[in-house]
């Protein structure tokens, strides 16, 4: 059993293994597709390195614009 947060209902959702539609390991993350009580599927994504990456992107200024 998988406790999961669903993106569109945004309550708390408790989904059976067999509803794990997929698992990918990336070299960051492991992505796992979930088949949701909404009818959706949706990924949700774990791992150290994957948290690490996703701060380091925010904390990281957004270029600056030039105009030609």
């Amino acid at each position: 059993m998988l406790l999961i947060t669903c993106p569109v209902t945004r309550t708390a959702e408790l989904v059976a293994d067999r509803r794990i539609r997929s698992v990918v390991n990336h070299p960051t993350h492991i992505a796992l597709h979930v088949e949701c009580p909404c009818g959706g599927v949706h990924v949700y994504r774990t791992g150290r390195r994957w948290e690490s990456a996703r701060r380091a992107a925010a904390a990281r200024p957004a270029p600056e614009l030039t105009s030609a």
